[in-house]
């Protein structure tokens, strides 16, 4: 019985040996066969890269599928060709029905990859085969017409504009931008020279967003490129004015779209194209409402000093809100150029749609700031907006500074101005008073009683601010 199964157990060792030693060598006839197979594939991609036809024929005779074998890119033969200018081997995949419009993993077709690596012979030929699609949209939405423009390739334009009829010129790509659009962002000013003489690109054909060409030149302070468009206006008998004053699709014209981004250049540039510094967009706002907000007091300083006639005529003007340059720096608190435009004459009190002046404004935002300086500046505080809140009530309600706000206006205007502010009753019948008791504002409660509010004034509930205190 022992005999039996020591017999048994070696047979079982043995043959357990032998599987082992079967799947080894299995395993080894694999991976040489791997590494036979990444070493063809290299000699393959050298013979490519280097034009060796000889090689290149005799690794596709062996397997014609090689043709659409990729690397780690997603790059085949006809990517490899195309970046190094190999003409024959490039001819030989288009004799044998390769795909010359294979693309790799970002959406590059070995056009593109020619753009890319300037390889100028190559865009020629592949320019010349019917079968080569120059308009497709790689990964990030560029066509190879895209792709020369944004890397300023001028020469490959040049070569490329021999075969315009196959180039789909104003294709949008990303946001629907043109390559012309391209063009102007990145100031490529030869660039779009070509782009309009020889392929006829629209100037006038927008992005997704509205944007017109000159208005992303406005934008990005591309002044050779507005030159460009400008000209190209002139050519056709429109005048700078005309062409400066063109509207995109939410009513900017480019002097909106450069004081929009903030570049000074940008701004000066299209004031000295002609632009009116008076124009208004859809809402009515001018420039200098826009440079206002955005609190670019140099920019504002700029577009009066250049069109003194123009302002007087934007210190008055309102947008769909009735709001002024004034409403829209006090908005955004932006007193040093609340103190210039009044300098410059803007009218300290002019009432919004909502009946608020500049110092309201200013008070509802918690532009404290504004506030002072208005108050110094002789601003009307007895107005009262469309709930018939005083500047104090809304002082109050956003968790203003009381004290130096009573300092302010009695020494810019009265104790007696003062005193008239803080028992005054909005629509609801409440003071400011009212409104401290009622948010819990211990500090601006105390400093009203201490000026000298009443504390047992009724609002139209017949609630004094006891009752929201004890509330």
């Amino acid at each position: 019985m022992n005999i039996t199964q020591n017999g048994l157990e070696s047979s079982m060792a043995s043959a357990g040996l032998y599987l082992l030693q079967e799947e080894l060598a299995v395993n080894l006839i694999l991976h040489n066969e791997c590494v036979y197979l990444y070493l063809i594939f290299i000699l393959w991609v050298q013979a490519a890269e280097s034009g060796n036809i000889d090689d290149f024929n005799r690794l596709f005779t062996a397997e014609p599928k090689r043709l659409s074998i990729r690397d780690s890119k997603g790059r085949a033969a006809a990517h490899q060709a195309a970046a190094r200018n190999k003409l024959n081997i490039l001819q030989f995949i288009a004799n044998h029905n390769g795909d010359l419009n294979i693309t790799d993993h970002q959406g590059n077709s070995p056009l593109h990859v020619a753009v890319e690596h300037d390889s100028l012979e190559a865009i020629d030929f592949l320019l010349q085969q019917k079968s080569v699609n120059a308009n497709i949209l790689n990964e990030k939405k560029q066509t190879v017409v895209h792709l020369a423009t944004e890397m300023n390739k001028v020469k490959v334009l040049d070569v490329m504009k021999n075969y315009k009829e196959k180039i789909l010129v104003n294709l949008g790509g990303e946001h629907g931008r043109t390559a012309l659009h391209l063009a102007a962002i990145y100031d490529n000013d030869e660039c779009a020279r070509i782009l309009i003489t020889d392929f006829k690109a629209c100037p006038r054909k927008p992005c997704n967003n509205g944007y017109y060409p000159i208005h992303e030149a406005a934008k990005n302070a591309s002044s050779r490129t507005m030159g460009v468009f400008l000209k190209w206006a002139e050519d056709r008998g429109c005048t700078r004015e005309e062409m400066i004053s063109f509207y995109d699709s939410e009513g900017n014209v480019p002097l909106h779209s450069a004081v929009h981004s903030g570049d000074f250049k940008a701004v000066e540039l299209c004031l000295k194209s002609g632009a009116k510094i008076s124009t208004q967009q859809y809402d009515l706002s001018t420039p200098v409402h826009l440079a206002c907000a955005q609190g670019a007091l140099d920019i504002v300083k700029l577009m009066f000093s250049l069109q003194p006639e123009e302002k007087h005529t934007c210190l008055m003007s309102c947008d769909v809100q009735k709001m002024t340059p004034l409403h829209c720096a006090a908005m955004f608190d932006r007193h040093e150029i609340v103190q210039y435009l009044i300098k410059e004459g803007a009218d300290v009190n002019p009432l919004d749609k909502e009946k608020r002046s500049p110092l309201l404004l200013a008070g509802s935002r918690g532009g404290w700031k504004t506030v002072l300086t208005l108050i110094r500046l002789k601003a009307n505080i007895h107005l009262k907006d469309a709930n018939d809140r005083n500047v104090l009530h809304l002082v109050v309600m956003n968790g203003g500074r009381l004290t130096e706000f009573a300092e302010e206006v009695i020494q810019a205007q009265s104790q007696q101005a003062l005193q008239e502010l803080l028992n005054e009753k909005d629509n609801m019948g409440c003071s400011p008073l009212h409104y401290a008791s009622r948010e819990g504002h211990i500090k601006s409660l105390e400093n009203l009683i201490r000026l000298g509010a009443v504390i047992n004034l009724k609002n139209n509930n017949n609630e004094s601010p006891l009752h929201f205190a004890a509330r």
